[in-house]
């Protein structure tokens, strides 16, 4: 026993541990590249990190040690578990998200990885060898502090060459941007730069790239054909396009939405999600505002003070009243404290409702529609609607009671067949909502539109993989994950058509401004109007790494180190891969775009141009 004790503690069984560690947290962030290099600098950062707390004379460095280590596991584990669900690591601009994402407990558990707690286990033998070997005599003995010394000062030299990266070389900013104390340094590091040096954009060079982004469209098509008519825009939780017209098991998936594109209907189906860590506020924010989310955190909380003129100002410019109705808290996403600068004079929410049937996190969607249309009768003047539909949100679990698609055995259990009982459900509760509206007599002075706020399958999800790959016929992409529909109901324009031109939820308010007649003359967009527009474009956020975007027919996704080389690209709903290094002026614009967009909520420039 005491020679297996000798073996677990000594320095050189824990540093296989620290190597398989290494091994299984770049593993479940995807690095493919330079994988040894990590390791291997990160090993010599911890054996750093374990002779200097060795060395050192503070009290209490034995718990001292044991706290920061198990705070840097604790540090991969948040890696990982982010990373399986936004492609990406945590930052520190995101601590802000920890209470909106552990909100919604079963849908936070949902997201957890097994193989994460691996990154645990090194622990307690990484602690009991630190506490043998941490006396002087033993350290001076295995490691001759004067050779260690000038080793770590090169290590501290190393270090701080990959984080400024003066030579720009693409290798070390591969390592800079994946290898785990690296990234999270310069993460610190950037933070506080863009703090205590932020270039301005100048306001010129802002309200340039504005003018470019508009198509030239004198007499554009669809102009007003849902002027003065109520506004219902409805968002969609996590409501995918690969479902719209499809059958399932003999069955139709959304037969409801299906009959709304059938007639009086723009249905734009390379429409895609550009939300940020946000999520559904940032779907909320880019739609109302035809602005891109930051990066940073969710704009609904950074940017709460700022003055807007999104689609409720314009509405309620044009005599109209606006309001927000969701079935969940008030204080979720910031709602309630945004909403008033947004230009919303109304919000309904779980607070505010009759809470007579409640389903996963809220009010269900049936119900919230039920009300919203005792809510619509009730005015008098024109109104705008925006409501957001929570039944189908993750972890996609509904009461037998409520399903009514028939599933396959194979998919039952799973969250493949979780997810379309709850599309079948939301497209039940909308065409609810179009009957109610026919009986309470107002669906014919109605336009209502329709669009998802964020995928529901992710695709870095093997067991999800597999399963969406058999559904849709061809490898499941983020052509397909980003893909949610947009579908614009005029009853009684006689319009009918689908529009393939690509775009994102930073193009809905023009588009739909142009259908209800809207000026857009003092407007600060950086969408566009789909129903004219000759050439798509939209970039993303999150999920993928800022430079992505969907132009026309091909998506380009910038590397996982967020550099161009080694980016790829490929054609939309065929996987066919196309040559990335093609497409460096698309990247450029994507790049513009979101930085335009951000330097208009950073120096808050709508504020100098419009006044409520």
């Amino acid at each position: 026993m005491k020679k297996i004790k000798r073996i677990i503690i000594s320095p050189y069984f824990v540093i296989l541990l620290f190597v398989f560690k290494m091994m299984v947290y770049y593993s479940l962030i995807e690095v493919h590249r330079m994988e040894l290099v990590m390791i291997g600098f990160s090993l010599l950062v911890w054996g750093a990190l374990f002779i200097c707390f060795g060395r050192s004379k503070i009290k209490g460095k034995k718990g001292l040690f044991l706290t920061v280590y198990f705070l840097l596991s604790l540090l991969m584990f948040a890696d990982t578990m982010y990373y399986n669900y936004y492609n990406q690591t945590v930052s520190i601009k995101q601590l802000w998200q920890a209470k909106s994402v552990t909100a919604v407990p079963k849908s936070f558990l949902a997201t957890l990885i097994p193989a994460s707690f691996l990154l645990f286990l090194d622990i307690p033998f990484a602690y009991m060898s630190f506490k043998k070997y941490i006396t002087k005599e033993i350290m001076q003995k295995i490691y001759p502090w004067r050779g260690m010394k000038y080793a770590i000062y090169v290590l501290t030299a190393v270090f701080i060459t990959l984080i400024l990266n003066p030579f720009h070389s693409a290798a070390i900013e591969s390592v800079n941007n994946m290898e785990f104390f690296t990234s999270h340094v310069n993460d610190i590091y950037e933070t506080i730069s863009e703090n205590l040096d932020q270039e301005v954009m100048p306001q010129e060079e802002i309200l340039e790239v504005l003018n470019e982004v508009q198509p030239d469209t004198t007499y554009p098509n669809y102009r007003g054909i849902g002027e003065g008519k109520n506004l219902v825009v409805i968002q969609l939780e996590a409501f995918q396009d690969f479902v719209i017209g499809k059958e399932y098991n003999g069955q139709e998936l959304t037969p409801n939405l299906n009959r709304l594109i059938e007639g009086d209907t723009l249905y734009f189906d390379n429409y895609y999600t550009n939300i940020g860590k946000g999520n559904t506020a940032d779907a909320e924010f880019s739609t109302l505002n035809s602005l891109y989310p930051v990066e940073d955190g969710e704009s609904y909380r950074l940017y709460q003070d700022n003055t807007y003129n999104g689609l409720p100002w314009l509405m309620r410019d044009n005599g109209y009243y606006a309001f927000a109705i969701h079935g969940y808290k008030g204080e979720f996403w910031n709602r309630e404290y945004t909403y008033p600068n947004q230009g919303f004079q109304d919000f309904y929410s779980l607070e505010d409702l009759k809470q007579d049937e409640i389903i996963g996190m809220g009010v269900s969607d049936k119900s919230m529609f039920q009300q919203l249309v005792s809510i619509l009768k009730s005015h008098k003047t024109p109104t705008f609607t925006f409501a957001i539909t929570l039944s189908g949100h993750h972890p996609f679990e509904l009461e037998d009671q409520y399903v009514t698609l028939e599933l396959k055995e194979e998919d039952k259990d799973t969250k493949f067949g979780d997810y379309l009982e709850c599309i079948r459900y939301v497209d039940e509760a909308i065409g609810q909502l179009v009957a109610d509206l026919k009986e309470a007599g107002l669906y014919d002075n109605t336009v209502i539109a329709l669009y998802g706020d964020h995928h529901g399958m992710n695709c870095g999800m093997d067991e999800i993989l597999d399963q969406m790959n058999a559904f849709i016929g061809r490898t499941y992409d983020y052509d397909e994950m980003l893909n949610v529909p947009l579908i614009i109901h005029v009853p009684g324009s006689g319009v009918q058509r689908t529009i393939h031109t690509t775009g994102g939820q930073v193009d809905f308010m023009p588009t739909i401004a142009n259908i209800m007649g809207l000026s857009l003359d003092d407007a600060f967009i950086v969408g566009q109007d789909l129903a004219n527009a000759k050439e798509g474009f939209v970039a993303f956020t999150a999920y993928l790494f800022e430079g992505s975007f969907a132009d026309n027919d091909v998506m380009f996704e910038i590397s996982r180190e967020g550099i161009f080389e080694g980016s790829r690209a490929w054609k939309i709903g065929t996987n066919e891969p196309v040559d990335a290094a093609l497409y460096q002026e698309q990247y450029d614009k994507a790049i513009l775009l979101k930085q335009t967009s951000k330097e208009i909520l950073d120096q808050n420039l709508i504020a100098n141009f419009i006044t409520h």
